[in-house]
């Protein structure tokens, strides 16, 4: 299904409201994202500066590990409910969408205290040789894992409901603010030592704040269409796909964080925090397409339940040309200025900048590509990105092994790089032959036979 070459009134009206529907929504998350990137930013320099490399250093190496933890806990119900609830709100089946929402919190609750409780066992099991600020670092960061847990089946829901607004700014602007505000306050107020504990304590706070004020608005939101109905289950089905999904989320996981935790392991904490510096600066290239997929994601899935394929076409390209416009252009910011930028961290984070150029490289062709995982994820296809993200993640897995020992960061980022050339590109070509539908921007002729 190529682009058409010439749109008749209807497809072009149709190419309109597309382009209306993703502005309003994208517009929306993309000054939300912009400001958590900037506060996330803005936090990270903080903490660094505080904490001096090592102590930064721990509170990266320890908020990577509960990312990870925290993925098992929530088993792929997060990306469930935005497939699922987007398509149950528009068939009015209320029953199914506060089945899912119960059975979702339900097993994410039991899984979250499971590894929050075995966690805290291994540390009061191996806690030999740490210092008390690095124990009290990832004590207070296993106990987070249930509020994150929630707090983002919570943020999907509301995503799902295109509630833009909300299902972002809890965690990308007023966790960030709190984090800050009061570790300022603890340091500078209190008198508290600045150190990796003391940060992830008013972390955990901010993490308390910011997931009751999101659960207060998803009540809102759909409390008057669920209080009376009786919640219906499928919980068998849901599992199935949860799992399914669960799969893609882990890999897009070691992916984007493995490398982190490997630095740590096989270098030091410190040298792990000088690259987790690069990782969370990298991001800022692909941040216009996440804030994009806010409004596209449940769009994508919407549409290819209607069958209409010219629409999902220009949701693809529509999504795709603004996202990679703006990778374009963070990219380049970085090639010229990443050093200056490193160098807000500190004077010796600057050695993450072949890391930082590779990362981004690597961001901005997964940019190019458009949207292919996102795609695959809201169509029922995910089997097909699992395939491509075992490939790329092996891959990562074995470069990284082969050349951190060598190369340290660098060697790192180069892992990273290959990994995303190999799983965008070779989506961008079994999305093509499956769908007939172009994903990489400004291509619109490619014949991907």
């Amino acid at each position: 299904m190529d682009s058409a070459q010439g749109l008749s009134k209807p497809a072009a009206s149709r190419s309109g409201t597309v382009a209306k529907l993703l502005a309003k929504g994208g517009s929306i998350s993309f000054l939300i994202n912009a400001a958590g990137m900037g506060l996330a930013l803005l936090m990270q320099i903080v903490l660094a500066r505080l904490l001096g490399a090592a102590g930064y250093g721990t509170y990266a190496f320890v908020t990577t590990v509960t990312t990870f933890l925290v993925f098992p806990a929530k088993l792929g119900f997060d990306t469930t409910i935005v497939r699922l609830v987007s398509a149950h709100k528009a068939e009015n089946a209320w029953p199914l969408i506060k089945g899912l929402m119960r059975r979702a919190n339900q097993i994410g609750f039991v899984l979250s205290l499971t590894v929050m409780l075995i966690g805290l066992a291994v540390i009061a099991w191996r806690h030999e040789g740490m210092t008390n600020a690095q124990t009290a670092a990832y004590a207070v960061g296993l106990i987070t894992i249930p509020l994150l847990t929630l707090a983002t089946l919570r943020q999907s829901a509301l995503q799902a409901l295109k509630d833009v607004l909300f299902a972002q700014m809890p965690e990308k602007i007023i966790r960030p603010l709190l984090t800050i505000g009061l570790l300022l306050l603890a340091v500078y107020a209190i008198g508290m030592e600045a150190n990796a504990g003391v940060a992830m304590l008013c972390f955990a706070v901010s993490v308390g704040v910011s997931y009751l004020i999101g659960a207060v608005v998803l009540k809102a939101r759909i409390g008057g269409q669920t209080a009376l109905v009786k919640p219906q289950y499928e919980t068998r089905k849901w599992l199935n796909l949860s799992v399914s999904l669960m799969i893609n989320g882990g890999m897009y996981l070691i992916l984007g964080q493995l490398n982190v935790l490997l630095m740590g392991m096989m270098e030091s904490e410190t040298q792990s925090g000088f690259f987790s510096a690069a990782v969370r600066l990298a991001t800022l290239v692909s941040f216009a397409m996440t804030a994009i997929n806010m409004t596209a994601a449940p769009l994508l899935s919407e549409t290819y339940a209607k069958g209409d394929w010219k629409k999902l076409q220009q949701v693809c390209t529509t999504s795709g040309r603004a996202g990679f416009t703006f990778a374009a252009v963070i990219f380049i910011a970085f090639a010229i200025g990443g050093r200056p930028l490193l160098g807000l961290f500190g004077s010796e984070f600057t050695a993450a900048y072949p890391a930082l150029v590779l990362i981004a490289a690597g961001q901005l062709f997964g940019a190019f590509c458009g949207q292919t995982g996102t795609l695959a994820t809201m169509t029922g296809y995910q089997k097909t990105l699992t395939r491509a993200l075992g490939a790329a993640t092996a891959l990562n897995v074995a470069l990284s092994l082969a050349l951190i020992p060598q190369l340290g960061m660098t060697g790192a980022g180069i892992a990273s790089f290959c990994s995303s050339i190999c799983w965008n590109a070779a989506m961008a070509v079994l999305i093509k032959r499956k769908f007939g539908v172009v994903t990489p921007v400004w291509t619109p002729s490619l014949r991907l036979k």
